[in-house]
């Protein structure tokens, strides 16, 4: 994978698919704003909507690590570390997924509210996850 700038991330993300995970299951939508807070950090609001359309805020510090291996994304929220790799960045349809190690976690986020099934499915496709095969069958998907 090419590298990764913090400006490319810049700007709002809709969470579009992802795999079960315990605190974003509790949300019908899910988006996040990423602003660059100093050179090497980005700040992430994490906004969670609830079915009653009440909101829930979270902000984060992330940083983007690139080493030959890919691109990583650490995020902190006071003592919580999450690290995450970067599977791709599609700069063409605005999408980027993301997963931790193991691939029990994986999100797809796009600046654009709707992706056509298509979309996703090709670029999950062409993604090499070890032997492991992920569709979009098997995530949930973001309203």
């Amino acid at each position: 994978m090419k590298s990764i700038v913090n400006s490319q991330l810049t700007g709002k993300w809709y969470r579009i698919a992802h795999t079960n995970s315990g605190f974003e299951m509790k949300f019908l939508e899910v988006f996040v704003y990423l602003s660059i807070s100093c050179e090497k950090c980005l700040d992430l609001l994490f906004v969670g909507i609830h079915e009653d359309r009440t909101k829930v805020l979270k902000k984060l510090s992330m940083r983007l690590i690139v080493n030959d291996k890919g691109v990583d994304i650490v995020l902190k929220y006071f003592f919580f570390r999450k690290k995450l790799k970067v599977l791709t960045l599609d700069k063409k349809n605005e999408i980027i997924i993301v997963a931790d190690d193991k691939l029990k976690y994986l999100a797809i986020y796009s600046r654009k509210s709707v992706v056509r099934h298509e979309v996703i499915e090709k670029l999950l496709s062409d993604i090499d996850m070890n032997a492991k095969e992920i569709s979009l069958f098997s995530m949930s998907i973001s309203q």
